[in-house]
């Protein structure tokens, strides 16, 4: 059986998709760690007396991180909120470059957030800022968040390229 050549447009929408995947993952593990140190926290506040201490912030930061890790795979499958009432009769390709544009203003703010998060990752660092509870440094936590957030702004102007015809 003979081969047949994918054209080059989707091999890259593959890679973007893989990629996104995998930041997924790491999301939704992030997750699951989450639901596992509550359950552990609460059968012990329940059961000994004894929660896990800093639990809410364990919490707080590993959703912080996954909600982050989970935009690039929305923005790899366009999966964001879209409102298409005045757009649903005009040809496909014209919707497909009005989502590339819009597609193109997502990826400028998850930009802009992932510079933000990286000041304030900086800040936190040099003033020494911690977790409450516990003496974690917080500023780990930014630059993860900014990381993600880069990655999301990458595929997300990946996305808008292919949908604004520059893929093919």
């Amino acid at each position: 059986m003979e081969k047949v050549e994918q054209p080059r447009r989707d091999r890259r929408a593959g890679q973007v998709e893989r990629l996104a995947g995998l930041l997924a993952m790491i999301g939704g593990i992030l997750i699951c760690f989450a639901a596992l140190l509550v359950t552990i926290s609460v059968a012990g506040r329940r059961l000994f007396n004894k929660p896990i201490t800093g639990d809410y912030e364990l919490v707080e930061v590993s959703v912080a991180v996954a909600v982050f890790a989970f935009l690039a795979y929305t923005g790899a499958k366009s999966g964001h909120i879209a409102v298409d009432t005045f757009t649903l009769k005009l040809p496909s390709r014209m919707n497909a470059a009005i989502d590339g544009l819009w597609d193109l203003v997502l990826a400028g703010f998850l930009g802009f957030f992932s510079w933000g998060l990286l000041a304030g990752g900086l800040n936190a660092r040099a003033y020494g800022e911690t977790l409450v509870q516990i003496a974690w440094p917080i500023w780990p936590v930014y630059f993860a968040c900014s990381i993600h957030a880069a990655f999301a702004c990458l595929i997300t102007l990946a996305v808008a390229f292919l949908k604004l015809g520059g893929g093919k």
